[in-house]
């Protein structure tokens, strides 16, 4: 019994850390992708018509 909940734990542990490094280097990914991208959006945004008739 003590030796199974004890590798339970370990591949548990294990699963966490590993999910925690992919969310934290996927975040980062984003978030370096989406600032490289920001001057293109704000570029296209300021050029949408206002959607009213002159």
């Amino acid at each position: 019994m003590n030796s199974s909940l004890s590798t339970f734990l370990k591949i548990g542990i294990t699963v966490i850390a590993i999910s925690a490094f992919l969310f934290v280097f996927g975040y980062g990914m984003i978030k370096t992708e989406s600032e490289s991208y920001k001057s293109t959006i704000t570029g296209v945004d300021s050029n949408l018509p206002t959607g009213t008739t002159p």
